[in-house]
């Protein structure tokens, strides 16, 4: 049994379709588009010492990444499979990890913010707005 057939059955999750689209990259900009406009849910998936160094984009979830239950968490935010769920981190590598497992468990709209909240191109240097609330 595979680690995704796993974590279907550890959650009653449907597994992945292979016909689902892959994990599709968005510019900070457009991340922060579509989270206010509320087409997508932005999941953190830094650190808490990294939230309070830098803040978060307002109205993110913030769900770190080693949290054991992740992907419960990732699903109780995003509210099911076919919610459209994107992640950021600090420069877009743990993100696009995250979204990786999230595809792997059967999330149909996943995406990984490009340059996260640090990297070139990404959150602060696009000068986007933080929280650290």
């Amino acid at each position: 049994m595979n680690i995704q057939s796993i974590l279907a059955s550890m959650f009653s999750l449907k597994g992945s379709d292979r016909n689902t689209p892959p994990v599709q990259r968005l510019s900070a900009r457009e991340a922060h588009d579509k989270l206010a406009a509320g087409e997508i849910t932005l999941i953190d998936v830094r650190t808490p010492q990294e939230w309070h160094q830098t803040g978060t984009a307002p109205g993110a979830q913030r769900i770190t990444l080693q949290d054991k239950d992740f992907l419960k968490q990732v699903m109780q935010a995003a509210g099911g499979f076919d919610a459209p769920v994107a992640f950021i981190c600090r420069s877009g590598q743990r993100s696009g990890q995250a979204a990786a497992q999230a595809r792997a468990v059967g999330f149909t709209q996943v995406y990984n913010v490009v340059g996260g909240m640090e990297g070139p191109g990404g959150w602060l240097s696009e000068r986007l707005p933080v929280s650290f609330s």
